[in-house]
């Protein structure tokens, strides 16, 4: 096992010569494996440990168990007691605690020079995460595993399997301690853990070794979608998004990067498969909602845009003269045009008009009940409140949107849709564009 961890350090280049590491030791099996194997490399190393006092006299001597363990191979020792206050009902205990065990970890890096934390996952948790994630359903990157090495973070146990550490340990004579609560079945990783791969391995009984080979070929398949994404990925432009999805067919791998392309914009892969339905049906104006962000779907192009704040008191009056108008947290900005073609534009944002068909001042606000309109592509007037349940806009957001009226005439669903009678047409002398925007 010796050997196997020096050549997975070196094939991976996890610590150089003129690192300084930093070993997280808890006191289990797994982490005095890991700080026995530091200690005989011949590494510059220190250990923290964190008491989370959530176990009584067991928590104290885990502590115990590590302190005397660093004193007697004279290793700098470094210790966090958790105030038992900082838990929270509204966060669960593991939650606390992790943040509490990085929180610290960072602490000493940044004050004792350590320039790696160097944690004892192995290859059963590695097995228990993707079980783990493929029962929540995350996508390809979640059944890719834990990676050996993240951000100042390395992993050089996850080659081991429990077993072979619990035997390398006896064969070493190293002391260890059973953590109790693992056998709790409450949490969900000591339900797979206790339950479900012990079954599993009735099937496959080298199901570790097995995942490893499975996790190669997941992680190449990985590194293949992100390449597809990054030759597809959205083009910034003044704080927007263009997105084109002129080369969607529906096939299962386009959806797949599709989902990955609207991630990063809080959007998931329910979306994507609704986004999928309007782009194959060719259904324009079709907007999609984050908690950050709108999507909205224009003859090929999907434009990605911050949500606007639409917060507004009363009514504010938009003058006939180009300029801009300040609303709240945006402005919107009148500029004429001669002619009557239409540019590309974020629909989300933007809409033209033929000015002589508006009476100014144009009034800006809130929408409200009976409100209805001749919304543009539609045959006929529509209720607002029927328009947005069409366009299956969020109960939480309908009490934020706005409308433009023209002598008592809706003209605008702002962000949404113009209304018929206001459009652009052959006849159009020149044009009026409107745009709303956040505050720089």
């Amino acid at each position: 096992m010796y050997q196997s961890f020096l050549t997975l350090i070196k094939e991976n280049a996890l610590i150089a010569q003129e690192d300084k590491v930093l070993i997280a030791v808890s006191g289990g099996v797994d982490s005095m494996v890991l700080a026995h194997l530091m200690l005989k490399s011949g590494f510059s190393i220190g250990v923290a440990h964190v008491n989370y006092r959530l176990r009584g006299d067991d928590s104290e001597e885990d502590e115990a168990l590590v302190r005397d363990w660093c004193h007697a191979h004279e290793v700098p020792f470094f210790l966090h007691r958790v105030d038992p206050a900082i838990y929270d009902a509204r966060e669960s205990i593991q939650m606390v605690a992790r943040k509490e065990r990085y929180s610290f970890f960072d602490q000493l890096r940044n004050k004792q020079g350590f320039t790696k934390v160097a944690t004892a996952h192995n290859a059963n948790d590695n097995l228990e995460t993707v079980l783990l994630n493929l029962t929540k359903g995350t996508g390809i990157h979640g059944l890719t595993g834990i990676a050996i090495e993240g951000p100042g973070l390395i992993r050089p146990l996850l080659f081991a399997t429990k077993e072979e550490i619990y035997a390398f340990a006896r064969s070493e004579a190293i002391s260890w301690r059973e953590d109790v609560s693992n056998q709790n079945n409450d949490y969900q990783r000591n339900l797979i853990r206790n339950e479900v791969v012990p079954l599993l391995k009735k099937i496959n009984p080298a199901l570790e070794s097995t995942l490893q080979d499975t996790l190669l070929r997941l992680q190449g398949t990985a590194q293949l979608l992100e390449q597809a994404v990054e030759v597809k990925k959205a083009v910034e432009t003044e704080g927007r998004w263009l997105l084109n999805v002129e080369w969607y067919r529906g096939h299962p791998d386009q959806l797949v990067i599709l989902t990955e392309l609207i991630k990063p914009y809080g959007f998931g892969f329910a979306d994507a498969r609704d986004l999928s339905g309007a782009i194959l049906s060719g259904q324009p104006g079709k907007i999609f909602y984050s908690s950050g962000y709108e999507m909205n779907l224009d003859r090929g192009q999907l434009y990605i845009t911050r949500r606007v704040d639409t917060s507004v008191e009363g009514e504010v009056m938009v003058p006939k003269d180009e300029g801009t108008v300040s609303v709240g947290t945006f402005n919107i900005h009148l500029t004429y045009f001669s002619g009557n073609e239409l540019p590309p534009h974020d629909p989300t944002t933007t809409a033209f008009f033929d000015p002589d068909e508006l009476t100014f001042p144009l009034k800006l606000r809130l929408w409200k009940q009976g409100d209805a309109f001749y919304p543009l592509g539609m045959a006929g007037k529509k209720k607002v409140s029927d328009f947005m349940i069409d366009s299956k806009i969020p109960v939480t957001l309908k009490k934020e949107v706005l409308v433009l009226e023209s002598d008592g005439q809706i003209a605008w669903i702002v962000g949404h849709r113009i209304d018929n009678r206001f459009k652009v047409t052959s006849k159009t002398a020149r044009m009026l564009k409107l745009e709303v925007l956040r505050h720089a």
